[in-house]
């Protein structure tokens, strides 16, 4: 898989972290065969295009059992599925977590994240 094909969404918050701003989207929709929660991209500063992308999506068949919802991560080629849970499916929760990420990722372990928009 590569980057969600975002066809609309609305930006739910925005977060300052380092040299990065983290957007998170919901009401997302898109023609992949996954069915997003929320995603979170991320953006380096002066830069248009998203390096990374954090994505809350919905859980289906015995995956289901898990949570409803998993995290998956994409950089660039890459992606890796992670934990599964009922919490990525609240806002809060998956936005904690994906700067959490984000600041594993990116080694901003020392930046603390700003938020820019509600």
């Amino acid at each position: 898989m590569s980057a969600p094909h975002i066809k609309t969404a609305i930006p739910r918050q925005r977060h300052q972290i380092g040299n990065f701003v983290a957007t998170v989207l919901a009401d997302i929709e898109s023609n992949d065969p996954i069915e997003y929660r929320y995603i979170m991209a991320i953006v380096e500063d002066c830069q248009q295009r998203p390096v990374l992308f954090v994505t809350s999506e919905r859980n289906t068949g015995r995956a289901a059992g898990a949570g409803r919802f998993r995290l998956r991560v994409i950089m660039g080629s890459e992606e890796k599925e992670l934990a599964s849970s009922d919490d990525w499916g609240d806002l809060e929760r998956f936005s904690l977590a994906g700067l959490g990420i984000v600041a594993k990722l990116m080694n901003l372990h020392d930046e603390q994240p700003v938020r820019l928009l509600d």
